[in-house]
């Protein structure tokens, strides 16, 4: 078996989101330091009877400060992906198409599997997954695996060893470098309907469809949740 791996930025840059998420966080403290100002700090115009103005100038920072809050929240988790949003359902149709298009050639398997995250070791992982849903079950051993570790923004592309056998050298290196370039410009769909055109024309090539070929594994996009 053949593996290589690949992170990828994804939609957002880091530095945006690093930007966006100081300057809400800048907005909740000043919220914060307004309503410390207006309600918390001694004042005179409290007690000589400016209390009213005092109490609408204390609401408004803690409008502010709790708004700031709320969006640095929302920044800190916007974006995220998932294996349920990682693909509309749109894309997910267009690579579940290709595939089909390229098993009606090939006597071969692809997958596509969609993790939430790996913190560990990600081929590990992703050789468990292979072996999990069947990969290696095939008559010819000529399955091959895309993995997507969505959340944690890494991806490893496995091929079984009867394909391994045919591909020449660097094969599987080409397949990496098409599906990153277009994960790092937040083009999921395109990445992964181009890493299966190049699995595919492989499997044609070396495994061309026989008269008594079935589909051994099933065809939709395979989901799972490890966080480990």
């Amino acid at each position: 078996m053949i593996d290589d791996r690949r992170g990828y930025s994804g939609r957002r840059t880091f530095f945006g989101r690093l930007l966006l998420i100081f300057s809400l966080f800048l907005v909740a403290v000043s919220g914060w330091r307004l309503l410390r100002t207006s309600w918390l700090a001694p004042s005179d115009g409290w007690v000589a009877g400016g209390g009213a103005d005092a109490l609408l100038l204390g609401a408004a920072g803690l409008a502010v400060g709790l708004l700031g809050l709320w969006l640095l929240r929302s920044a800190l988790t916007a974006g995220r992906l998932t294996p349920a949003t990682f693909l509309t359902p749109d894309e997910e149709k267009r690579v579940l198409e290709a595939i089909a298009s390229f098993e009606a050639r090939t006597s071969g398997e692809i997958r596509v599997h969609l993790e939430d995250r790996v913190s560990g070791d990600l081929l590990e992982q992703a050789r468990k997954t292979f072996e999990e849903i069947g990969m290696t079950g095939t008559a010819r051993r000529n399955g091959v695996l895309i993995f997507v570790a969505v959340a944690s923004r890494r991806f490893a592309v496995l091929g079984d060893e009867g394909i391994d056998s045919r591909v020449e050298e660097g094969f599987w290196d080409a397949c990496v470098e098409r599906i990153g370039k277009r994960f790092a410009e937040g083009r999921f769909a395109e990445g992964l309907v181009e890493g299966i055109t190049i699995a595919g024309q492989a499997l044609a090539e070396h495994f061309p469809v026989q008269d008594d070929d079935v589909n051994e594994l099933p065809d939709g996009i395979s989901r799972g949740t490890h966080g480990d």
